[in-house]
Formats: structure tokens, C-alpha cells, sequence
């Protein structure tokens, strides 16, 4: 479908003008429920709204600040579980391997896989960086996520893991988020090649790591998911062409930050976007 530009009003502070997409034309969106129903309808474009430029991540920033980061991590990552055990199905007797950096997205990606362990998974913790580098609210879900029965493992264990259950386990991708605009360096560019070595089934937490969320373009090297879970609105990268091999499907989620600060018309077509379920399937692979 065609994109077009529009332009709405909303904001954190006063009035502030939001560089929105609306795709034209038509798109079968797959509908899934908390439980066994399956919905399928077909949708126009039209009420799949678009982030083009950085306002989401501006947004984010200003509500997180408001809310908290905690409240937010642990509505993402409880999110993020629920769409691993009721919409992908993962079994709980194949390991969940979450892969985490030292941002707010490895905050996401260690939470969800704490939640996890809660609910009876087997969860493994692959970090880019030592813990001791995990400052702040990620190092505390670090904490969190060992005292409620999750492992950390190094990069050896984990490649055995992903070796041994290769066509059952999961990787979780938290190593980087949005606002990248260069090539991941260091720790992060050689557990992205690493990981992606491993030919495993992957989400992605909100992006794939490495991809530019404004443009879609893939800064190498960059993570190849089986699925990517959206939070809160999409991002004009995430369905741009060039995204497409490192995307895979992808998928959108409400959460707490999904309604707010939009514009009425925009946070209309969100409200018709999600009103039979918070899991919502955009693209196909």
C-alpha cells in the first residue's frame, strides 16, 4: 500500500505537530485473541496510523518520565510474554533465550524473560556487556530476573542451547532499540552476528536491533527476526521495503503509552486499530 503524510495535533506540552503516515489501500490484518479464537478481518490501510519522524520516541520518553520506567518496562515485557505464550504458543518445556543489552530495551527484553520464568518457562539470559555495567533500572530487573529463577549464561552456553533445540527455542532480541543511526560497534555488533549465526527463531522487542526505525534501513550488523513486536504505534522503518528481511512479521501491541498525546482523530483510528485485540498482525514475512 501507498503511504501519504498527514499532519496532527497533540502533545505532551501545548499543541505540537506530529509527522504521521496513513497507508492507502487495503490489507488483510490477522486478529488474534487472548486464547484459542482466531479473527480475521479485513481492514483498510487507512486505520493502521504510522509514525514518520522521531515523535514516538520523543513521546515515549516524555510519558515514561511521567509514569515511570518501571511501570512501562513491566507493561511491555508483560506484553511481550503474553505474546509469547498465547500468540506464538511457545512450549514451555523449549528454552526461552532472551539477549539483552544495557539499554532500556535489554530492561524490556530481561523483564519479559523474569515473567517468563514466573509462568514456568525455562529462561536463559545472554548480555552483551558484564552485569556489573547494567546501571539503574535494568540492573535492578538483572537482580529481579535471577532472584525469580532466570539464568545468565555466557555466549558458549547459549550456542549450545540454540544447537540443541534449534528448531524449538526462542530468542527474545533486547540489545538495542530506536534511535539508531550508524552501524552497532563492540560488544553489541559481535552478539548481533552472533546471534543471527545461530539461524534461531527471533522477536524482536519493538525493532530488530541494528534497523533504523525512521527509514527501515538495516545498519549491518543488524538482527534478522522471525517476528517483531511493535510497541505502542508503528514505526515508519518498521514497514518501510528495505526492513523487510530483518523485520520478518511483524506484529503491533497496545500498551500504556498506545493512546496518549496523538490527536483525537489519531488516537481514533488506534482505538478501531486494536478493538479485538491487543495483538494486532500488520505484516506478513
Amino acid at each position: 500500500p501507498e503511504v501519504a503524510p498527514v499532519s496532527q495535533q497533540g502533545g505532551t506540552r501545548g499543541h505540537r505537530e506530529q509527522n504521521l503516515l496513513i497507508a492507502r489501500g487495503a490489507v488483510d490484518v490477522e486478529c488474534l485473541s487472548i486464547g484459542p479464537r482466531v479473527q480475521r478481518a479485513r481492514m483498510d490501510m487507512a486505520d493502521v496510523p504510522v509514525l514518520a519522524g522521531d515523535e514516538m520516541r520523543r513521546i515515549d520518553l516524555e510519558v515514561t518520565d511521567k509514569l515511570g520506567f518501571v511501570r512501562v518496562m513491566e507493561s511491555v515485557a508483560t506484553r511481550t510474554a503474553d505474546f509469547v505464550a498465547y500468540t506464538l504458543k511457545h512450549p514451555k518445556e523449549a528454552t526461552v533465550l532472551c539477549v539483552a543489552g544495557k539499554g532500556n530495551n535489554g530492561g524490556n527484553a530481561i523483564t519479559c524473560g523474569r515473567i517468563l520464568a514466573c509462568r514456568g518457562y525455562t529462561v536463559q539470559l545472554l548480555l552483551s556487556h558484564p552485569p556489573h555495567d547494567l546501571k539503574g533500572i535494568v540492573g535492578e530487573q538483572l537482580q529481579l530476573f535471577t532472584q525469580f529463577g532466570g539464568t545468565v549464561v555466557d555466549t558458549a552456553t547459549a550456542a549450545a542451547t540454540v544447537r540443541a533445540e534449534k528448531e524449538s527455542c526462542l530468542v527474545i532480541d533486547g540489545l538495542l532499540g530506536t534511535g539508531i543511526t550508524q552501524s552497532p560497534r563492540g560488544a553489541i555488533a559481535e552478539t548481533i552476528t552472533e546471534v543471527n549465526s545461530w539461524g534461531a527463531r527471533v522477536l524482536s522487542c519493538d525493532i530488530p536491533s541494528g534497523l533504523d526505525h525512521l527509514t527501515g534501513e538495516p545498519h549491518p550488523p543488524c538482527i534478522s527476526a522471525t517476528w517483531t513486536l511493535n510497541y505502542h504505534v508503528v514505526k515508519s522503518g518498521q514497514v518501510a521495503e528495505a526492513a523487510r528481511g530483518h523485520v520478518g512479521e511483524l506484529w503491533t501491541v497496545e500498551t500504556n503509552l498506545t493512546f496518549t498525546h496523538f490527536g483525537e482523530e489519531f488516537d481514533q483510528r488506534l482505538q478501531r486499530l486494536y478493538k479485538d485485540s491487543p495483538f494486532v498482525l500488520i505484516r506478513s514475512a
